[in-house]
């Protein structure tokens, strides 16, 4: 399960986590520079004490040189070369003025220069760290106020500035919700796709040209299956309304030729409803996608049965077959193949006025070509896929309308395909190699003529 935080507020609770970051690392950062700063001053100012001590050593008496190094917050002590205090006019404790008691002194909060003068005497400053401590606390508080207020600033700007940066994503909400409720078309048509918006945005309207698309293939294919179903019914009503008219009137014959006329009737009529239901099956089974059962094939004879069958049964035609082709076997669905070829045939015997002339040959890279032709009066331009669709008949015989898509279906499933040019319908199968076979093509001429009675014979 997807979890559905409020994206403004995690960007917002991000965004003050990181300012308050930064702040406290500042606060950190000024106060160590300005602790260190203060230090470096007081250690600068030890240092030119001791070289101030050091220059004067040799020309005033220790008392004189402790009060002309004193100042500034430095104090400053003498001590003899056994390591007591000096005495000194002023002082008989030998300590200067304003120095705090050995006990008081804590190193913690101070620092200090030892100098050993020329005479052995050992001159020591220090000098105090609380104005520093005192200044670093002082500092705290407007330290904190401040980096308080700027995280609360903050926080209201990156709530604002968020509604605004994710402006877009209310877009992307409405326009989805636009489309639930049926205003198909809507897309968002990012205006650059190298961001991030961008590119969700074009994927958005990637997913919805998709979903679109599926949606009109499945109405397609919901408007394609009610059509068959309707077309499939209508093919199957004529011939049952045959037998059962037949059966209606068989009682009421009185002689029998007219019962021989009836059971003739129904034979037909079966036999014809049979044809439509094994055609219907077969172009199921070719929706369904079932892959063609391939094995070796001689094509050349495969085609030269098919045709002499197309010629005893137009007698009256002229049928021709030539062959340049494959010399091995090519693997095929022979079955499948030879319905499809008889399916061309049986179409150009309908539309032949005196001759079908059947070529079977090598195509380009290596496919095999069969090529079936009639001198019948052709197909129209604008109609030359129509009559690859279910039930399409333009003849005017009365036929299902089943053989050609049936026809096409076969060789698309071989991964080829059917089509019409020149007056002749080709059917291309695809390269013997693509199907298994070396696809060696030889020139090979086989004649089968079946002359019409005062034919002109083979071309």
């Amino acid at each position: 399960m997807m979890r559905t935080v409020s994206l403004r507020r995690r960007v917002t609770a991000w965004g003050v986590a990181v300012v308050a970051l930064v702040l406290a690392g500042l606060d950190v950062f000024v106060y160590l520079s300005l602790r260190d700063r203060s230090l470096n001053n007081l250690e600068r100012l030890l240092e030119r004490r001791a070289a101030l001590a050091e220059e004067l050593a040799p020309a005033l008496s220790p008392e004189q040189l402790v009060a002309r190094l004193e100042g500034s917050g430095v104090r400053v002590r003498n001590r003899e070369p056994g390591g007591r205090d000096a005495r000194s006019n002023a002082d008989d404790t030998g300590i200067p003025e304003g120095t705090p008691p050995p006990g008081e002194r804590s190193p913690q909060r101070e620092l200090s220069r030892s100098v050993t003068l020329p005479t052995g005497e050992v001159v020591e400053l220090y000098v105090s760290r609380s104005g520093v401590d005192e200044t670093l606390r002082r500092l705290l508080l407007p330290a904190a106020v401040g980096t308080l207020a700027g995280i609360l600033l903050a926080a209201v700007l990156l709530a604002r500035s968020a509604r605004v940066a994710l402006g877009p994503l209310d877009v992307v909400v409405d326009t989805a919700r636009q489309i639930g409720s049926g205003r198909t078309g809507e897309r968002l048509r990012p205006e650059r796709t190298d961001t991030e918006l961008g590119r969700m945005a074009a994927a958005f309207d990637e997913m919805l040209d998709a979903l679109e698309t599926a949606l009109a293939d499945a109405r397609s294919a919901e408007q394609r299956s009610r059509r068959f179903l309707a077309e499939a019914a209508h093919q199957l009503r004529t011939p049952i309304a045959g037998i059962q008219a037949s059966v209606e009137a068989l009682p009421r014959a009185r002689t029998r030729a007219e019962r021989e006329q009836l059971l003739a009737t129904m034979a037909r009529e079966s036999s014809r409803a049979g044809r439509r239901v094994t055609a219907l099956l077969r172009m199921a089974r070719l929706a369904q996608g079932d892959p063609p059962a391939r094995r070796p094939t001689d094509l050349v004879s495969l085609c030269r049965e098919e045709v002499g069958r197309a010629a005893s049964l137009a007698p009256r035609l002229e049928v021709t077959f030539q062959a340049s082709g494959p010399e091995r076997p090519v693997p095929v669905d022979p079955d499948a193949v030879r319905e499809a070829l008889a399916n061309l045939l049986d179409n150009a015997r309908r539309h032949a006025v005196s001759r079908i002339s059947v070529h079977l040959a090598g195509g380009r890279g290596g496919a095999v070509e069969v090529r079936v032709a009639d001198d019948g009066p052709g197909l129209p331009e604008n109609d030359r896929e129509q009559p690859f669709e279910p039930f399409v008949s333009l003849d005017g015989h009365g036929g299902s309308g089943l053989g050609l898509a049936i026809a096409r279906g076969i060789t698309r499933a071989h991964g080829g395909d059917i089509t019409y040019q020149e007056g002749a319908f080709t059917l291309r199968l695809p390269p013997a190699g693509e199907a298994g076979g070396d696809g060696g093509l030889i020139p090979v001429a086989t004649h089968l003529t079946n002359e019409r009675p005062g034919g002109t014979g083979s071309p």
